[in-house]
């Protein structure tokens, strides 16, 4: 079994995550939050790129 230190020095993450979180994936838990979000995305304007040929 390997010791807390060898594993920190593995660059591994240290995070369990739980499997009941699964049922979560698919559910939109805060539609109003969303739709702004996608509502300012869509009128946003990207600045310019100055580096392209």
């Amino acid at each position: 079994m390997k010791t807390v230190n060898d594993i920190s020095k593995q660059n591994i993450p240290l995070v369990a995550i739980d499997k009941s979180l699964d049922k979560l994936r698919d559910k939109i838990m805060f539609p109003e939050k969303l739709e702004k979000a996608n509502k300012v995305l869509s009128t946003a304007k990207l600045p310019k790129n100055k580096h392209r040929n």
